[in-house]
């Protein structure tokens, strides 16, 4: 018995030998298996994944505050009362409430079949264009299947950073200056249509929207009271209704 293998092989075949040419088209099983043996050993036992020139240019680019290393350092005039996050906390979750009830009626099942929009998630370009120049209606992103809308997310996150690069991009090489007010109603209307539980890498998109948010927070003075407010009201539904209550500003609501 041979004692270097568990099981006992189901195809007993020949490994290739010298003469074995792999450029040649197998016409056998057995040549085939053999063709598979060969790659198998030009396959390497570790693979690593080396990050794109884009993902590291983002990663060390001005102007980008790495989320891991975000603390909260802002003006206490910016930071909200309980009262106020557990009135927006009340809100959304009566939102989110209205919409699976919506979502589980024959008005939804009726109002999909009419409404149309074509969206291609592939072009960034176009997302950010219909984004940038849209509301983000409720029939419009109950139209939009899960995975979909999770990539918006992860666009909408990347567009909230501010990345001069991938903002050029996705405005055909002009850097946009508008304000940012369109990516935080899009990403509040995304968390309140989406449907939970989330996969774990759409948690991680949320935590990174919810440094990114305090960061920016941290840049604003103490007469910014409009400008902070739909950071706050993020920061406060992810943290709470997501649960992940590190980021909480009052974390013992």
């Amino acid at each position: 018995m041979d004692t270097d293998v568990i099981q006992k092989l189901a195809l007993a075949v020949d490994p290739p030998d010298e003469d074995f040419d792999p450029d040649l088209q197998p016409e056998t099983g057995e040549q085939y298996l053999q063709k598979v043996m060969y790659e198998r050993k030009k396959c390497p036992s570790v693979v690593v994944v080396r990050p794109s020139p884009k993902r590291r240019l983002q990663a060390s680019g001005s102007g980008i505050v790495p989320a891991s290393s975000v603390r909260n350092r802002a003006h206490r005039m910016l930071i909200p009362t309980k009262e106020w996050e557990a009135m927006q906390i009340q809100k959304f979750a009566e939102l989110r409430d209205t919409i699976t009830g919506y979502r589980n009626s024959a008005q939804y099942q009726e109002n999909l079949q009419r409404t149309q929009i074509f969206l291609c998630f592939e072009n960034r370009k176009q997302l950010h264009e219909y984004c940038a120049n849209n509301q983000p209606f409720v029939r419009i992103l109950l139209s939009i299947p899960q995975r979909n809308l999770e990539i918006l997310l992860e666009y909408l996150f990347e567009w909230l950073q501010g990345d001069g690069e991938s903002q050029q991009e996705e405005t055909g090489g002009t850097v946009a200056a508008a304000s940012s007010e369109w990516i935080t109603q899009w990403i509040y209307a995304i968390l309140a249509c989406i449907i939970t539980p989330l996969e774990p890498y759409v948690h991680s998109v949320l935590r990174d929207i919810a440094k990114t948010c305090i960061a920016a927070r941290n840049e604003l003075t103490a007469e910014d009271e409009l400008k902070v407010l739909p950071l706050n009201l993020l920061i406060c539904i992810i943290s709470k209704n997501f649960h992940q209550l590190d980021l909480s500003d009052n974390s013992a609501l």
